[in-house]
């Protein structure tokens, strides 16, 4: 254990370099996919906090965007037994208009179609931070953030969509890409997406008749799916598979370039030790123990590395968050900072092979003569 603490450290430059790559890569993953998560987890917490007790989509649709209940189908929801009130929701996006503001953290508006008289304005009437909700089709209301950023406020004129709207009021949210956006009138979102409908409806039904009502639409509705807010996202896995593949791609480059620089470390750290690594063939050390050295050498790097990697990946997400915080969130799971952590163990290992084997199959007359 001593032999191999002062093998790490008798370059601290070059040791400390290595560690820095292993730490980096692991902050980088904890970081993905702590973000991935939050975003993911705040789709279901943005469907529950319209207070709505199932909400109605198109099945088989790749993407929630896709989604169409038409004006007929919310009039016979009205219908079904049970249902207390529907709302209906269009989402759409609009590149941002050029102002004078700061530049937000995206490109684009999120814009939500609804309607002054149904019930999930009420959540926007709980944040409502100045002004007014909007009434007309040529008002809207904007979040706080989106408002202080582009210099909005109540009274302003802007264009979207080749129109002109007139900012009523502003509004607070506890979900983060919420406060990336503002709320028009539904019929405007339903022109400019060319559809004669909604995105989704949500229903509202009593506790006890929830389930009943469920069955109830997918019984009498073929072509809808009818699910609890808290589970949306499960119904789209295949477009969350994307991230996960995009995660698992940027995990892949991480190991990659976490293994070379640690390689170059220990294959640095082998030739400047082949007299030492010979001297110790010479007086008996077998092969298994020489491999045994340099593979603990190498994991012991990595490890620390990936320590200070799952810290520097908290704190880089938290420091993220702190910049914008109404426009990100994250979700820190046991299972992100051990996929951090085996990726920084497998970086010390696969970066440590070739060169332990090499160091245990030197001659040891050989490596006495080396210079």
């Amino acid at each position: 254990m001593t032999y191999v603490w002062r093998n790490l450290f008798q370059r601290k430059v070059r040791t400390a370099l290595s560690m820095l790559g292993v730490s980096v890569a692991v902050a980088g993953i904890v970081a993905l996919i702590s973000v991935a998560r939050g975003m993911r987890t705040s789709l279901d917490d943005y469907m529950t906090n319209t207070g709505a007790s199932l909400v109605v989509h198109r099945k088989n649709v790749a993407d929630l965007v896709f989604s169409t209940v038409s004006k007929k189908e919310i009039e016979e929801l009205r219908r079904v037994p049970g249902v207390q009130d529907v709302s209906r929701a269009n989402f759409s996006l609009e590149q941002l208009p050029k102002t004078g503001g700061r530049k937000p953290l995206l490109p684009v508006v999120l814009c939500f179609g609804r309607f002054p008289e149904d019930r999930i304005m009420n959540m926007y009437r709980a944040g409502l931070a100045d002004g007014k909700l909007f009434q007309t089709k040529d008002e809207i209301i904007v979040s706080r953030y989106l408002a202080e950023t582009l210099d909005w406020g109540v009274g302003t004129t802007v264009k979207l969509f080749g129109q002109t709207f007139t900012v009523v009021g502003t509004y607070t949210s506890r979900i983060a890409w919420e406060n990336q956006g503002l709320v028009l009138h539904g019929d405007v979102v339903s022109k400019q997406l060319g559809r004669d409908g909604y995105t989704v409806a949500f229903v509202y039904t009593a506790d006890k008749d929830r389930d009943a009502v469920q069955k109830r639409i997918r019984t009498a509705f073929p072509r809808l799916d009818a699910v609890p807010p808290g589970l949306i996202t499960a119904q789209f896995e295949d477009q969350f598979a994307v991230l996960d593949e995009m995660i698992q791609l940027v995990t892949i480059i991480a190991l990659i370039i976490g293994v070379l620089g640690v390689l170059n470390t220990m294959m640095m750290s082998v030739s400047e030790r082949t007299r030492e690594i010979g001297m110790l063939r010479a007086v008996g050390w077998p092969r298994r123990l020489v491999v045994r050295a340099i593979l603990f050498e190498g994991v012991l790097l990595a490890t620390i590395g990936g320590l200070i990697g799952l810290g520097l990946g908290y704190a880089g997400t938290e420091l993220l968050l702190y910049f914008h915080p109404t426009s990100l969130v994250a979700t820190y799971e046991t299972a992100t900072f051990v996929s951090g952590f085996t990726v920084g163990l497998c970086v010390g290992v696969l970066a440590a092979i070739y060169p332990a084997f090499r160091a245990a199959n030197l001659k040891p007359v050989e490596a006495l003569r080396y210079e």
